[in-house]
């Protein structure tokens, strides 16, 4: 459990008795992270510092909310998703115990170590059942993308099956040929929905994995990350949203030569049937 402390400056000793007293109650099993220095990046350094935090404490102080450099760090908190906790000093007036409304109080150690450790716990549970339930919904995204696969390689190749068996019914005649070409024309315009519904499917697990890199960060675990890196830096892994995309190509050049042949063969017919001079 990491913990980033707030405290004003002034507070600073009564800050390191708090955070003491919080290592004590927890046998040493929490990190805490501060950052005393304001530098000119002070803003980016405390901002990472929070995003590696499962809690921000603020140290509550006689005027500890009257500090930009404080309301700066709660509004990041906040904004952040944090969950925020308050450790109230005997120096804390009443005017910042009323800016605390919103989150948990404490005056003492162990019993805000108790409230963390629970919450803690708590919230891993319900990470991890998230996490099952990203898992799961890739899973079925890829189930959908294979359906969808299947699907539309049976549409086309059906659209030019009946193109063919039209033109071979009515022996290949000029209107079957144009039949056919119709034919040929709509699985092409078929492909490139297939295509454009293959690349959003890419999409839409892009973004769960990246959510499921999030959760795992703050399990931390890095399961997704690693298999990844092994498979795209060891193994030279293609995605399969390029592979399909790869495949739908090939296939959608295949109709083209298919239209190609069919608008020769379209033309070879009207060029018999132009009025020939025999001077």
């Amino acid at each position: 459990m990491k913990l980033f402390i707030c405290n004003r400056s002034t507070d600073k000793v009564a800050t390191e008795a708090v955070i003491n007293d919080l290592l004590s109650a927890s046998e040493n099993s929490i990190a805490i992270q501060q950052e005393t220095e304001h530098s000119e990046n002070w803003k980016i350094l405390v901002e990472k510092k929070m995003q590696e935090s499962d809690f921000i404490v603020f140290v509550i102080g006689a005027d500890t909310f009257e500090s930009e450099q404080i309301k700066w760090e709660y509004a990041k908190a906040k904004f952040l998703n944090k969950q925020i906790i308050g450790y109230k000093l005997s120096t804390a007036s009443k005017e910042s115990i009323l800016f605390c409304q919103g989150f948990q109080v404490f005056d003492k150690a162990d019993q805000s170590f108790k409230f963390l450790a629970k919450t803690y716990e708590d919230d891993r549970k319900l990470k991890f059942e998230q996490y099952k339930m990203m898992v799961s919904s890739t899973e079925k995204v890829t189930e959908s993308r294979m359906k969808v696969n299947n699907l539309f390689f049976t549409i086309t190749s059906s659209i030019l099956s009946v193109g063919f068996v039209l033109g071979k019914t009515f022996g290949f005649t000029i209107a079957a040929t144009i039949g056919m070409i119709v034919l040929t024309s709509m699985s092409l315009l078929v492909s490139y929905f297939w295509e454009k519904l293959i690349d959003s499917y890419g999409k839409l697990n892009t973004g769960k994995f990246k959510v499921i890199d999030k959760i795992e960060k703050q399990l931390r675990t890095n399961m997704f990350e690693d298999e990844w890196k092994i498979l795209t830096e060891d193994i030279k892994y293609e995605p399969n949203t390029r592979t399909e995309t790869k495949v739908i190509k090939y296939f959608r050049t295949f109709i083209i030569i298919v239209g190609i042949i069919e608008i020769l063969y379209l033309g070879y017919h009207l060029y018999q049937l132009l009025p020939k001079c025999y001077c």
